[in-house]
């Protein structure tokens, strides 16, 4: 291990003196902007931390108590600064919450500068959440979601849980790949915050796209048999939320579906490219009614030549070149004629080039394959198509 030189260790400590000179909210700016090591941010967050939280209950003054959510907030959002991994992310989780519970007892104590808000417990929520700790960082995110939603019905205003509270337990669920039921408990906690904000528990709690998106990703992701019959129903509930009880900011986009048709992809369902295909023409015929939030891009359009893959390489399929050619040829119609979301790559040429290649049994159909090379030629030349 290489030593540190002498001059090294003194710019150091000469850096860390002059930033205690400053004020304690100084300190945590110079901190967030420094070029220190990371040992060096993490034992200076860890120094603040420890002074607060080893004070008698009652004695923090005001400049101590601003404080807090700026420490909360550097050790929740900066892990790679501080170079924490998942091996000590727990680390980071216990800091932030001690803060926080250090505000707590300081208000009971009778400081009235010590007031936690909905930030601090999103502050911690996320320190769980990111900490690589799994589900049980993500059952402490939904213990505390809990707890603020229990506090603010109790009459606490200051605690009301908002859209990110919401979204960083749903997210904490879904990266807790250590439980098998993770999408299922990511979803209970959209159901949970779509009925409290219907029954009008919390006006803060409206649903949005963003909050269904990683339920419908870990659904995707999850290689569960049910995984795309799941994430088809949540389509159908946010279009129940749309459409029915005038929640639009629930509405389903195009990458809400194209994570639908990936998820039938990863399936090994026999019927996938038919369910995949259903999907696609249900997208353009809703985008030809006026719903432009559900029109298909080039990626939805790649998802469907893939899905074309088994029928072509396993079972051999005569038809399956020929069904992707004609999907790739209404992408590139739609490209040309001004729809830049259908600009399509080189990967979803190759793909058809390669099914007419494996189609022998077809009369002509390496030419056919050279007619697609031909048309990628010309619309990179002329219509400067990615490569």
């Amino acid at each position: 291990m290489p030593k540190r030189s002498r001059s090294s260790s003194f710019v150091t400590a000469t850096i860390v003196s002059a930033a205690l000179i400053f004020t304690a909210p100084t300190r945590i700016n110079a901190y967030i902007t420094s070029g220190l090591p990371a040992h060096t941010h993490r034992a200076f967050l860890r120094k603040l931390t420890d002074d607060i939280c080893n004070q008698s209950i009652g004695s923090l003054s005001p400049e101590e108590m601003s404080t807090c959510p700026m420490l909360m907030s550097a050790w929740a959002t900066a892990p790679e600064k501080l170079n924490l991994s998942s091996d000590n992310g727990r680390e980071r989780a216990l800091a932030v919450e001690g803060l926080l519970k250090r505000m707590i007892d300081e208000r009971r104590a009778g400081n009235t500068e010590a007031i936690a808000v909905t930030e601090d417990y999103n502050a911690v929520m996320k320190a769980w959440s990111m900490s690589g700790e799994g589900s049980k960082a993500a059952l402490r995110a939904e213990q505390i979601l809990i707890q603020m939603q229990d506090l603010y019905q109790s009459g606490d205003k200051n605690v009301q849980p908002n859209l990110e509270s919401f979204q960083i337990a749903i997210e904490a669920w879904t990266r807790a790949s250590d439980e098998p039921n993770a999408p299922a408990r990511a979803q209970q906690i959209l159901e949970w915050m779509i009925n409290t904000y219907k029954s009008g528990a919390n006006d803060k709690a409206q649903p949005n796209t963003l909050c269904f998106i990683p339920v419908l990703k870990a659904w995707a992701s999850s290689r569960k048999l049910e995984g795309p019959i799941m994430a088809e129903h949540l389509i159908m509930w946010m279009q129940q939320l749309q459409f029915q009880e005038e929640i639009e900011s629930a509405k389903p986009t195009t990458l809400c579906f194209n994570i639908v048709m990936s998820s039938w992809l990863k399936s090994a369902d026999i019927t996938s490219e038919k369910r995949i295909r259903q999907i696609f023409e249900y997208m353009e015929s809703s985008s030809k009614k006026g719903n432009v939030d559900v029109q298909p891009d080039a990626g939805s359009y790649n998802i469907v030549i893939s899905s074309i893959s088994p029928a072509v390489k396993k079972f051999y399929d005569m038809g399956g070149a020929r069904r992707a050619d004609k999907i790739l040829a209404r992408l590139e119609n739609g490209y040309l004629n001004g729809d830049e979301t259908l600009r399509p790559d080189s990967i979803i040429y190759n793909q058809v080039i390669d099914y007419w290649a494996k189609t022998q049994s077809v009369r002509g159909h390496f030419m056919k394959a050279r007619d697609v090379l031909d048309r990628q030629v010309k619309m990179f030349r002329e219509e400067k198509v990615r490569k």
